[in-house]
């Protein structure tokens, strides 16, 4: 291997080395602030189809020693359908509202989502006909204390809307169903570490 390419590689190692370090502290950083969440797990939502939808529910209702009791998630009319799965201490309803929103509630049946515990809340849905971005009010209860995770995303701090939201609104990107193919990576087209190392090399 040339000196060059020896260079080379050590860059992408130092490279490597402090994205991971980003990372880990990403990893600290988000932990510490977490959010009503909504989780896919690798699967892609794909317009019109079915999937499941996990809403995840990071802490209690602040920072005292608040234990969650109840979730209501709102889906827009845009939904076809949404069957929440059995979680053991909880207890689900779906209702459909008049203008063809959905509620979804879950009641814990027992002492509830201690402060310092998170807790998944996965949902079997068929996605809506059309691709975009769907937001999902999600109210938080702890007894008679409530955090309302409806805030919108902006891209700046504007007027009276602060930048990051403080309790910003769950959202799931769908998919277009003609758009969407998995990505391969073939005999013909090695993955390399660190593409700038093998495009340099190359070019020599």
């Amino acid at each position: 291997m040339s000196s060059i390419n020896k260079s080379l590689y050590r860059l992408c190692g130092i490279s490597l080395a402090a994205l991971v370090g980003v990372l880990a502290s990403l990893a600290v950083t988000t932990g510490a602030g977490a959010h009503g969440t909504l989780n896919l797990f690798g699967k892609t939502a794909t317009a019109g189809k079915n999937g499941t939808l996990t809403l995840t529910i990071p802490h209690g209702c602040g920072s005292n020693d608040t234990t969650t009791t109840k979730i209501v998630l709102t889906l827009s009319s845009a939904w076809q359908s949404v069957k929440p799965a059995r979680v053991t201490g909880w207890q689900s309803t779906v209702k459909r509202a008049a203008n063809g929103k959905r509620l979804i509630t879950w009641m814990a049946t027992g002492s509830g989502l201690p402060n310092n515990e998170s807790g998944d809340f996965p949902m079997a849905v068929r996605w809506p006909r059309k691709a975009g971005i769907y937001n999902t009010p999600t109210a938080q209860y702890c007894g008679s204390q409530l955090m309302f995770w409806k805030d919108p995303f902006n891209a700046a701090a504007d007027g009276d809307r602060p930048y990051p939201a403080v309790y910003p609104v769950p959202r799931v990107r769908v998919r277009s169903a003609s758009r969407h193919s998995p990505t391969a990576v073939t005999r013909s087209s090695p993955l390399s570490p660190c593409p700038l190392a093998r495009t340099l090399a190359f070019s020599q």
